[in-house]
């Protein structure tokens, strides 16, 4: 997993579309059976999946299954929704161009470390009205908590992961309160202030703040840091989206596709079930590895090339009910980052001695850092030959 995701994938699969962890988990691997999985939830349950972390409150809209998660959805569709999300690609390009300009005349960067982490957390903390500032603490949380999190969600919570959920649960509390008494213009006050019918509770606003704390400020920097290595990698593909930025939706699809952040997402059965000839006893937990159902040869020939003729689909999100509350923001923010970037360094190729290493086992497969070193270089960037409205 750290060095050959499609050789781990292979094993995954080799497995058989059932097989079974150390902690008794069952592993789904293949993509009918993931799909199937993702898309009953009446019999893979949520609402028990995410134990793991400790939460007090329900992780919204995350541990919750229908009729629940239909309510979180319909309040929130409106947010992340792709017309919702649509207005932040101005600021989201406005942001790229900014962070390349700090680096590009250097010839070199970490694009880990100074483009695909500060992007998208910069994004989601704005859009939640938390403090620029406390960035670094609230990753250092997320980090702590989501390393805490194995395979299939089997695994009981150590102490210390309980202790950090408090911490971050009364950091987000007081921001709450803080955010009452001062309103701005985010989805937090939005919600505060009644968004949605009915209206979501303060326990509820609390947990999702605390599931887009972990989910918003890490996602999309692993996708960036394994697209930016593959494009490093591959002068093709790379010179392919820099000639025609029209097709960088279906990169940033093939990308997620081949090797994308999340592995598995978990469940738990509610009954008694068979999935791909192998009975599943009510109660277990149940690991959907949808890294390697995206990998899966019956659906995806030569599945570890980059094509971007495939048509863009994948489990990368999700699927079924649970698919991705932000896949419309994280699309948009990595076609920004790969339009911005290729419009203004068309050539780059990973520094010497770079040791492109995942760290595993890890909730998100991705790159720490990953030094590019880039020319011939365009210092004034022509205007991308795409639309600027979102088109999801």
């Amino acid at each position: 997993m750290s060095r050959d995701r499609p050789g781990a994938y292979r094993l995954f699969l080799a497995a058989g579309p059932v097989a079974r962890d150390a902690h008794g988990a069952y592993v789904i691997t293949d993509a009918t059976a993931a799909g199937h999985v993702l898309r009953h939830p009446e019999l893979f349950s949520s609402a028990r999946a995410f134990e793991t972390l400790g939460s007090p409150f329900p992780i919204v809209p995350l541990a919750s299954d229908p009729p629940e998660h239909t309510r979180y959805r319909k309040i929130l569709a409106p947010f992340f929704g792709a017309r919702g999300t649509a207005r932040w690609l101005p600021e989201v390009r406005a942001l790229a161009g900014q962070l390349i300009d700090r680096f590009i005349a250097r010839g070199s960067c970490d694009v880990v470390a100074e483009f695909a982490e500060p992007l998208p957390a910069q994004v989601f903390l704005t859009l939640f009205g938390l403090p620029l500032q406390d960035r670094d603490r609230l990753i250092a949380w997320k980090e702590a908590l989501l390393s805490a999190v194995g395979i299939s969600g089997a695994e009981p919570p150590p102490d210390e992961v309980i202790v950090l959920a408090a911490e971050l649960y009364e950091y987000l509390t007081g921001h709450i309160a803080g955010r009452r008494g001062q309103p701005g213009d985010d989805v937090l006050t939005s919600l505060l202030a009644g968004a949605g019918d009915p209206q979501m509770s303060d326990e509820e606003i609390l947990g999702l703040s605390f599931v887009f704390v972990l989910a918003g400020l890490d996602t999309v920097t692993s996708a960036l840091s394994t697209a930016f290595a593959a494009l490093a990698a591959d002068g093709e593909l790379r010179r392919a989206i820099t000639a025609d930025p029209g097709v960088i939706p279906a990169a940033v699809e093939e990308l997620l596709r081949s090797d994308g952040p999340v592995v598995t997402v978990p469940r738990v059965a509610t009954r008694d079930v068979e999935v791909a000839g192998t009975l599943i006893p009510a109660g277990s937990y149940v690991a959907v590895a949808i890294g390697a159902a995206n990998h899966d040869p019956a659906q995806f020939a030569d599945p570890a090339a980059v094509n971007l003729g495939r048509g863009g689909r994948h489990l990368a999100f999700g699927g079924g009910p649970h698919l991705c509350l932000g896949a419309h923001l994280a699309r948009l923010e990595m076609r920004v980052a790969l339009e911005e970037w290729h419009a203004r360094i068309p050539e780059y190729r990973l520094a010497p001695a770079t040791d492109a290493t995942a760290g595993w086992p890890a909730a998100l497969v991705g790159y720490d850092h990953l030094w590019l070193e880039f020319g011939p270089l365009r210092h004034d960037p022509p205007s991308p030959a795409v639309r600027e409205t979102e088109t999801e």
